[in-house]
């Protein structure tokens, strides 16, 4: 492949034209080609042919043993927790994706949040020991856009606590930890398999669990509490993928070897492209290969960020914001210790588009806009997120 998937999208290279809309769509011969088969077999769901091909496949391709296929990564997390037999309080980052803390309070579980490293974006470990309480049974760590944790050392703090650790990996489809797949770590990692991600099931998720007891009651959870002879052994709801999302994953599967490699590249592109500018750039763990799934910037001033939605967004583009506010500020959380490192990040930073169809040409137009709005020489590296 030279940079880009045939089959798989648009090439549109001007900004104005809405590349930065696109998401990664399947061949549609082999989609429909796929559904043909649904629609004659007539078995839309309820763990069909494709969706246990897609779970083997899956297992194969990320290096894991127990992979539960749901229908949403929010659902996955909550299976994962419910799989594990997690009660009282849980210590979390303020940096992620709401679901990560409304999974928690949906299941009657109360949020302790440890603040992030400045440079990585990822819960602080150091942070971590001085929120667990007498009531604390897990850590629920993300690996903030797709770049990994410190695994070692959480691992390390939940072995002498006598805690489960799970990972928040909706982000890390593909990323290696120490030569593995880092959804190997830990008793669980989550997926989400959401059409905003680098490989997905339009919604979907993934429940990776350590060892087979957990496996077999994240299966009985998503499917009604119905082992597969249909007799009711636990309770349960129905979390199943249908055959439809499943095909857009086989789909996609072929080729997410090429979206990743092309998605690499323009990663790399774009870092080089901002050193002319005064932006800070995510800090990746040196043990990990990343998947690059998501391109934060942070700008030196809240005032400089929103200045660059603007144009860029003007510009054709569509940048987004995470995670503002953080999750610790949330209403139904309730009053509890500022997290002030990662609120302060959370009003700099911004996720430019970084899609399978991004040109060199939408690359260095984003650069030269950033590099307009915030130039190096104007402003101090301390002033910037290294």
């Amino acid at each position: 492949m030279h940079g880009h998937v045939t089959g798989t999208d648009r090439r549109i290279t001007t900004p104005s034209a809405g590349a930065s809309t696109l998401i990664n769509l399947p061949n549609r011969d082999r989609f429909e080609q796929l559904a043909r088969e649904i629609f004659a077999s007539g078995w839309l769901t309820n763990n069909g042919p494709m969706v246990r091909e897609l779970e083997e496949r899956l297992a194969d391709y990320l290096g894991v043993e127990y992979l539960v296929l749901t229908s949403s990564g929010t659902l996955a997390l909550q299976v994962a927790l419910h799989a594990l037999g997690v009660s009282g309080s849980v210590v979390t980052s303020p940096f992620s994706w709401v679901t990560t803390v409304s999974s928690l309070a949906w299941l009657g579980l109360t949020p302790l949040f440890a603040d992030i490293d400045a440079r990585t974006y990822n819960i602080d470990p150091r942070k971590i020991e001085a929120a667990i309480t007498g009531n604390t049974r897990a850590i629920l760590a993300t690996h903030t856009f797709g770049n990994p944790c410190d695994i070692e050392a959480i691992d390390q703090i939940a072995a002498r606590r006598g805690l489960l650790c799970i990972y928040d990996a909706a982000h890390a489809f593909g990323v290696d930890y120490l030569d593995r797949s880092v959804l190997a770590c830990g008793d669980a990692s989550v997926l989400s398999l959401h059409a905003t991600k680098l490989f997905h099931t339009v919604e979907g998720g993934a429940v990776v669990l350590r060892d087979a007891e957990h496996c077999r009651r994240a299966r009985l959870a998503v499917n009604n509490g119905q082992a597969a002879d249909g007799q009711v052994q636990a309770p349960g709801i129905n979390g199943r993928l249908s055959e439809l999302h499943a095909a857009v994953g086989l789909c996609l599967l072929d080729d997410i070897d090429a979206v990743m490699t092309h998605r690499r590249q323009s990663a790399e592109k774009l870092r080089l492209l901002l050193a002319s500018s005064a932006t800070g750039l995510q800090q990746f763990n040196p043990l990990a290969r990343v998947n690059h799934a998501f391109f934060p910037v942070v700008f030196p001033t809240p005032e400089l960020r929103e200045t660059a939605m603007a144009a860029l967004t003007s510009a054709g583009f569509i940048p987004h914001i995470y995670f503002d506010p953080t999750l610790n500020r949330l209403p139904f959380i309730g009053s509890g210790p500022a997290m002030p490192v990662a609120e302060a990040l959370s009003k700099r930073i911004l996720c430019l588009p970084l899609l399978t169809a991004v040109s060199q040409e939408e690359l260095a137009a984003m650069a030269e806009i950033i590099a307009g709005i915030c130039p190096l020489e104007e402003y101090s590296a301390r002033k910037t997120c290294a």
